[in-house]
């Protein structure tokens, strides 16, 4: 939530600057490079940071959560199985079943 309300209110603040103060945004800083082309690829940064940054914070926080629900959820698939293997009624065999009854090979 502060990386989105930074982000987009750096984004608001260039926009506005650029808007209402251009004098400010025109003034030269080094050579070409000025104050209004500066912010502007500092918006980059920014952006870089930020991603940068959630990228750690769901490798940290969310994965581990996500790992254990998955487990969580193999574990109760597989007792969910079992039981379902235990309470299945076993099928007739008839006169062709493999399994038994008068069913020969050649």
């Amino acid at each position: 939530m502060r990386a989105t309300a930074g982000s987009v209110g750096g984004f608001l603040t260039y926009v506005l600057l650029s808007s209402f103060v251009p004098a400010l945004m025109n003034q030269s800083l080094a050579g070409h490079l000025t104050v209004g082309l500066a912010l502007g690829l500092g918006q980059f940064v920014i952006m870089g940071v930020i991603a940068w940054r959630y990228l750690v914070h769901t490798r940290t926080h969310v994965t581990p959560i996500a790992r254990g629900l998955r487990g969580l959820a193999r574990q109760q698939e597989a007792v969910d199985q079992v039981r379902a293997a235990e309470q299945a009624p076993a099928a007739p065999r008839g006169p062709f079943d493999p399994r038994g009854g008068d069913f020969r090979t050649w």
